[in-house]
């Protein structure tokens, strides 16, 4: 069929299908070509390098991308790859850890030892350091001086930390709190004090962070705060959702906390209340008669017998008696130690936004409803707005005592479709890696599909259709000389050249034919 075509459709027909074949061929490499995923970003040079010589002693297939600093391996082998580096201890992460250790010397000194130390210590805390997500690159430097004999004579330690921010993100004051405690837990003998943080344009972030208490509420007493208020606004915004519909009230929660640490001993007396708190009794009691004695005052006259002239002794008698008493009262007394608990409500202020009624307007012609767009607004009334007023009084645990404050006001909402929220960025590259194969397999077919009806069908058409043009314009060949000199007798010369011109593959079949007949 091929010998019927002129020299020009030959070669048409060999490019096509030349063409043709190598995007067969393409799409079939392509794809068969294996999902990249990254295995690891934001590499130094010094990891990114490492990393690279792995794979190419484990021959895996890798690209790098981000100036070096990315790397992409097939996505079926991305956590075997990354266990794999992980014991050989890839990324190392800008830093040395305590990984130094593994390859120790029996001659090593003790200052070796300790700068050793220093330097594993200094490592992990960057690496730790780097793993929040607002951070690309993190350095620690330590300054622990050696133990004195008298803690007089000893320095304290201190840490400086550089950390390096992605583009766009910045460091809140919690955050900067936590890295300097991070590090001051971390290091013996390390103050919060004397933790200094600075960011990777030399801007000091730590001075904010440790001015909190002087300044005002530290960030646990504001994360506390802001919890109380949520939950009071959750509270209340689940009530009101049940009574004037979902996305129809919006509540707003402000409160005044109370940190301080108060502790109070009080000692009351009650005069009015007496106890007996000790008694003591005492009772002395003497009686006696005297009569005529023998006998007198010890002596020369007490020794006369009787009858020799000496008087008698006189009788007497006598009665002692001493009665003593004490009683001691103890007044009634009460001691009491009271701490107050920090963080307790002084006062509360809560707003809240509520929807009115819609009504469906009814036009003046026809008596037709309107559609939504053109719904008119209806204002509660004020029973409903004081029914409102109540429940979020109770759900918030309003009191008098501490001059709560409570605001309900009825406003028209704009009646607006929310949109479903946005799978995060992880959840949509999961999602959309998942999918690459299938897109892949997808797009080879549709182009294979589209050679195959855009150019294979149309060329096979076109052949078909020369070939039987062919054989239908191609007369029948003479049998003899005879017979062409009688086909091209009375014919000028001119026409007769410009036949053969015209369709030089005929003619040649006819000089073939003829000679062969001569």
């Amino acid at each position: 069929m091929l010998s019927k075509f002129s020299i020009n459709q030959r070669m048409i027909v060999l490019v096509a299908l030349a063409g043709s074949i190598a995007g067969l061929i393409a799409i079939a490499l392509w794809t068969q070509q294996p999902d990249m995923q990254v295995l690891f970003t934001n590499l130094n040079p010094e990891d990114a390098a490492g990393i690279v010589d792995k794979l190419k002693e484990t021959k895996v297939p890798y690209e790098t991308t981000g100036g070096g600093n990315t790397i992409l391996v097939p996505s079926a082998q991305v956590h075997e790859l990354r266990l794999q580096l992980a014991t050989q201890g890839l990324p190392h992460g800008g830093g040395v850890g305590f990984e130094i250790f593994d390859r120790s010397s029996i001659g090593m000194s003790d200052f070796v030892q300790k700068l050793n130390y220093r330097r594993a210590l200094q490592g992990e805390l960057a690496r730790t350091i780097a793993q929040m997500p607002e951070i690309e690159r993190a350095r620690v430097h330590l300054a622990t001086p050696e133990r004195r004999l008298f803690s007089s004579d000893e320095n304290r330690a201190r840490a400086s930390v550089v950390v390096s921010l992605r583009n766009g993100q910045a460091l809140a004051k919690t955050q900067v709190n936590g890295i300097v405690h991070l590090v001051s837990s971390s290091v013996e003998g390390l103050q919060v004090k004397d933790v200094t943080v600075v960011d990777g344009h030399g801007r000091l972030l730590s001075s904010a962070a440790g001015s909190d208490d002087a300044a005002g509420l530290t960030g646990s007493q504001l994360e506390y705060q802001r919890t109380v208020e949520k939950d009071i606004e959750t509270r209340i915004q689940s009530m009101l959702e049940r009574i004037v519909g979902v996305n129809k009230a919006v509540v707003r929660v402000s409160s005044i906390l109370d940190f301080r640490k108060v502790e109070t001993t009080e000692e009351k007396y009650d005069p009015n209340s007496q106890v007996v708190r000790s008694e003591q009794r005492g009772q002395e009691k003497a009686s006696g008669v005297n009569g005529v004695t023998s006998g007198g005052v010890p002596g020369v006259q007490s020794n006369v017998p009787e009858g020799t002239g000496q008087e008698p002794a006189q009788t007497s008698s006598s009665a002692n008696q001493n009665k003593n008493e004490t009683v001691n009262y103890e007044i009634s007394r009460t001691v009491s130690r009271v701490v107050e608990s920090t963080g307790s409500i002084k006062q509360l202020s809560v707003a809240v936004l509520v929807d009115g009624i819609y009504e469906a307007a009814t036009l003046s012609e026809g008596g037709k409803t309107a559609s939504d767009a053109t719904k008119k607004y209806v204002a509660r009334s004020e029973e409903d707005m004081k029914r409102i007023e109540e429940i979020v009084k109770k759900a918030m645990g309003y009191s008098l005592e501490r001059q709560d404050q409570v605001q309900v006001t009825n406003v028209p909402f704009d009646i607006v479709t929310e949109e479903p929220p946005a799978q995060g960025i992880e959840a949509a590259a999961e999602s959309s890696s998942s999918l690459a194969p299938y897109i892949r397999y997808g797009v080879g077919g549709g182009l294979f599909l589209l050679i195959l009806f855009m150019v294979v069908r149309p060329l096979m058409t076109m052949l078909g259709t020369v070939g039987s043009s062919t054989e239908s314009a191609t007369p029948p060949l003479p049998a003899s000389v005879s017979q062409v000199e009688a086909s091209l007798a009375g014919k000028p010369r001119s026409q007769i050249v410009d036949m053969a011109r015209g369709n030089p593959d005929n003619t040649a079949l006819v000089v073939k034919q003829w000679l062969k007949t001569s």
